[in-house]
């Protein structure tokens, strides 16, 4: 378990310069820009900062950890249980260890997406308007 752990460290410490990029591929990193603009005669902004910003953020936070962060570390293990079922030489305790492994990384990724989707579904309908992953 201690090499698993540090071989996901190793992995996204290696990988930092491609998370970095994140900010420069979508256009203004995970905060959302506002309070930008000219302020109009009521000496509002634009662009102001409320409630669909501060959706906007979460929302851009949240898929950011699940899409850029949680999918690439749970194909690493799904590699890694392969790597060890295959080189596992008929050992059924290494095989059954590979087995859970795999099917314990499909649960848990199948449950942050669910959870997403309820995230998703709950902010929708308290009213959100602004870009969501699905609809950008």
């Amino acid at each position: 378990m201690r090499k698993i752990i540090i071989s996901i460290f190793a992995f996204l410490i290696i990988s930092t310069p491609l998370y970095m990029t994140y900010a420069y591929t979508t256009g203004g990193g995970l905060v959302p820009k506002c309070n930008t603009g000219a302020l109009n005669a009521a000496g509002e902004y634009e662009n102001p900062c409320d409630f669909n910003q501060l959706i906007n953020l979460a929302n851009i936070v949240i898929s950011f950890l699940l899409f850029y962060i949680a999918s690439p570390i749970a194909a690493v293990i799904f590699c890694y249980a392969g790597f060890k079922l295959l080189t596992s030489g008929g050992n059924e305790e290494a095989m059954t260890n590979a087995k859970k492994m795999i099917m314990t990384m499909i649960k848990g990724y199948l449950i942050a997406l669910a959870a997403w989707l309820v995230i998703h579904t709950i902010v929708k309908e308290l009213g959100f308007t602004g870009n969501t992953f699905l609809r950008d």
